[in-house]
């Protein structure tokens, strides 16, 4: 039986490796755990500040890799106050217990210290036999004067903190368990981050607020949080006085150090740092970070749905996935990946192309809007002087559109009819231009391919001989990556190689046939 929300009562951390992938064969969504060494274990119930800077990232870096679709949360109690009850936010339903426990023991524990349960809080026990103790040294340095503090009245530390991973985790536990007072906590803004990988995935900075503010008063509700949008890497930092302590991972050490400067030149004094090392991502490809990051969560985003598809009042046959993406954003490789699938694909640009051959209707309405003047000598549409006068004049372009835009979407839907009477159940609409002519209405759902702005340019100029301004100029009459993100079920992105971008196309191609086979 499946629990959604579970709290471990862990009596040694060292148990931890074999525990979680037990564990994930009884809890689905969230696993509370509480820390409980030997001196305050069960059945004394005395559950005081115990917890360190290495059980915390062991905890962590353990569930990064068993635990990976699991909201692990180790709580955090500064409470030295014997038989205290533990307090989470989601009710418990399962306990389990590191050990065996008499069954009298467990329910009592379960009615006395357990402030949020279920109705049908059950327990069980895993009796794993590891004798070997977990090293308890912290993890990490103190850099300040005073070596022997161990807590700080106000402490502050910031970060993008994008889908809270683990790595978030034990960087924010860490801050708590030097704070006595109030911890202020800096998540960077849109004007920020736009030099990260796949930055258009990244939450926006209100969610991501909210996401950091729920889970640090769930550890530990015995401080004060305020955690505030950011615009730079300073913040409060160089205006508030009576901060204590930074808290930065490895990678930001320099920028503590930097922050310091600019409060002394303020009249400021001096923060302490508390340096925290890097997590390691036991399960990253070779293309991803060798730490627990961000951007690696975001890259195993890829392919997968970002939302449910909208099927109220749709005929599920046949299927059609729009893919749509930027010029030179890999769109049409990912096309042929879908078809070797098993996919009927309709390339809307070369639909559009033919349509402007002489004697169709395309061709007879794009001479009707600019004249015989971008005919070449033998009647035909010079599609690049087309080209100069449309991606050098929105108003231009916006008449082409509106020409030919409703003749190419009247021939895709005759080709997709075609496709599904020879057998295609699922079909996949190729058109760079889908989210501009609002083609949404006849998608089941819609795959987004993007590359970063500089890397389309670089493509455009190889395989266009374009120059960069000529490059930029086409790009930047399309929606942004941001807008086709928004559009988005499923996003793709050719950023790596052809390897990387197969996984990606077989993830997404899997969830649309499962999803299918559930339906029927």
């Amino acid at each position: 039986m499946m629990s959604n929300t579970g709290l471990l009562i862990l009596t040694n951390p060292a148990r931890v490796k074999k525990l979680l992938p037990v564990i994930k064969r009884h809890v689905l969504q969230t696993l509370y755990i509480q820390y409980s060494p030997p001196r305050a274990a069960i059945p004394q119930y005395q559950f005081k500040t115990s917890i360190n800077s290495k059980t915390i990232t062991s905890i962590y870096t353990q569930a990064a890799s068993s635990l990976s679709r699991i909201d692990v949360r180790v709580l955090i109690s500064k409470t030295s106050q014997n038989s205290s009850p533990i307090i989470t936010r989601k009710p418990i339903e399962l306990v389990i217990f590191d050990g065996n426990y008499p069954q009298e023991d467990a329910d009592t524990f379960i009615q006395k210290f357990l402030e949020n349960r279920s109705g049908s809080c059950r327990h069980i026990s895993l009796d794993i036999d590891n004798p070997s103790e977990a090293d308890e040294g912290e993890k990490g340095s103190i850099k300040s004067e005073d070596v022997g503090r161990t807590s700080w009245r106000k402490v502050v530390l910031g970060g993008t903190f994008d889908r809270l991973h683990n790595g978030h985790k034990i960087l924010l536990s860490e801050a708590v368990l030097r704070c006595e007072e109030k911890l202020t906590v800096g998540v960077t803004d849109e004007t920020m981050i736009q030099g990260k990988i796949l930055w258009e995935l990244i939450e926006p900075c209100e969610k991501r607020i909210e996401a950091v503010k729920e889970f640090l008063e769930d550890v530990d509700g015995s401080i004060r949080y305020d955690v505030v949008p950011i615009a730079d890497m300073f913040g409060p930092t160089k205006s508030e006085p009576d901060l204590d302590m930074i808290v930065v991972s490895e990678e930001t050490e320099r920028g503590g150090i930097k922050v310091n400067e600019v409060r002394k030149q303020k009249g400021l004094r001096t923060l302490d740092i508390h340096v925290v090392k890097l997590a390691d991502d036991m399960e990253h490809s070779e293309y991803e970070e060798a730490k627990i990051s961000s951007s690696n969560q975001r890259i195993r985003l890829l392919g997968t749905r970002l939302k449910e598809p909208d099927l109220t009042g749709r005929k599920l046959k046949p299927y059609i996935i729009g893919l749509t993406g930027g010029i030179a954003s890999g769109k049409s490789s990912v096309a042929e990946k879908l078809q070797s699938l098993g996919a009927g694909v309709v390339h809307c640009d070369k639909l559009a192309h033919d349509l402007y051959e002489p004697g169709r209707t395309g061709f007879q309405k794009v001479v009707e809007v600019f004249g015989e003047d971008i005919l070449d000598g033998e009647g035909r549409i010079d599609r690049k002087k087309l080209g100069q006068i449309v991606f050098n004049d929105n108003e231009q372009l916006n008449k082409l559109n509106k020409a030919v835009w409703p003749t190419i979407l009247d021939a895709a839907l005759v080709e997709i009819q075609r496709l599904h009477t020879e057998g295609y159940e699922i079909i996949v609409m190729e058109a760079a231009v889908l989210i501009q002519a609002k083609w949404q209405s006849v998608c089941h759902e819609i795959w987004t391919c993007i590359v970063p702005h500089k890397e389309a340019v670089k493509r455009m100029m190889e395989r266009n001989g374009l120059s960069e301004g000529e490059a930029e100029a086409r790009i930047n009459v399309q929606p942004s990556n941001t807008e086709q993100v928004e559009a988005a079920t499923v996003v793709l992105s050719t950023l790596w190689s052809h390897q990387v971008t197969l996984e990606q196309v077989n993830r997404a191609w899997r969830a649309v046939k499962d999803f299918l086979n559930q339906k029927s």
